[in-house]
């Protein structure tokens, strides 16, 4: 079953054609790289599989339980916290189920009747019980081989994440993503604030990533060497013609080995991102 479904999207803007009638889909496992000149219409895709950005027509089907992670080019949001415990936290439900449980721990204390309390300790102990499935899928030293690999020191580990600058805080962002290991990647610019050994880390990490990935990036060595489908945005006067290439050999090689063939089928048009 497909993760996305885009139908017939098309998106103007003052007038102007940014994406026309566009149509794909993402599959499990996927690796798709989106490619075409600045304005062309990448990031405005990625937005408007996110919700951030309202298509003109067409629509956006996204199976239910399908989990998205999205890196922006900036980050404009005030993050708050310390840097490991922000990567800690950023795994969905976690806070939610910290709040529960201490809702639930001071109820506790405010209710002396006892069957109340038998209901709230049966209550607290599934909290528990989610917290450690949840501690068990993302266990902590995860999280600092993630920090660690992306450049940051143990000793950044407590540092408060208003003190990181902007592009420390992209890091950290994208810490957080690879952390969580969402169903769907959408990465835009992610090389932009890493160094050389940083990137190399992160083509490793992503090389054995298991879910689907959609990726811009402006280093298309990176790109051509992560992505196995690419959907390519090319300017043609006023237009932009999509074209989606699509690998052919059934028999390639794993991902990281360099064994694609690719092919092409038409597509759209763009201007934005």
């Amino acid at each position: 079953m497909s993760l996305v479904t885009v139908l017939n999207l098309s998106l103007s803007f003052v007038g102007r054609d940014i994406l026309k009638e566009v149509n794909f889909q993402v599959e499990p496992g996927d690796r798709i790289g989106l490619v075409g000149p600045n304005g062309s219409g990448k990031t405005s895709l990625l937005r408007m599989i996110v919700g951030e950005l309202q298509p003109d027509k067409g629509e956006i089907r996204i199976t239910k339980g399908v989990s998205l992670g999205y890196l922006p080019q900036d980050i404009y949001e005030v993050l708050s916290g310390g840097l490991l415990q922000f990567v800690v936290d950023s795994v969905p439900s976690r806070v939610q189920l910290k709040e529960q449980m201490a809702a639930l721990e001071s109820s506790l204390g405010n209710h002396p009747d006892p069957q109340t309390q038998s209901r709230l300790a049966g209550q607290l102990a599934e909290v528990h019980h989610k917290t450690i499935d949840l501690d068990t899928h993302y266990p902590l030293h995860l999280a600092e081989k993630i920090l660690l690999g992306l450049g940051f020191k143990p000793e950044d580990f407590d540092r408060p994440m208003s003190s990181l600058s902007g592009g420390w805080k992209m890091r950290a962002a994208l810490a957080g993503l690879l952390y969580q290991s969402p169903d769907l990647l959408l990465l835009d610019e992610p090389t932009n604030h890493l160094d050389v050994p940083s990137v190399h880390w992160m083509e490793d990490f992503l090389r054995t990533y298991k879910g689907a990935m959609i990726l811009i990036c402006h280093d298309r060595e990176f790109l051509n060497r992560q992505s196995e489908r690419t959907i390519s945005f090319e300017t043609r006067r006023d237009e932009v013609l999509q074209r989606e290439l699509r690998a052919l050999s059934q028999g390639k090689g794993g991902r990281g080995q360099g064994s694609r063939s690719k092919g092409k089928t038409p597509g759209a048009k763009g201007e934005g991102g």
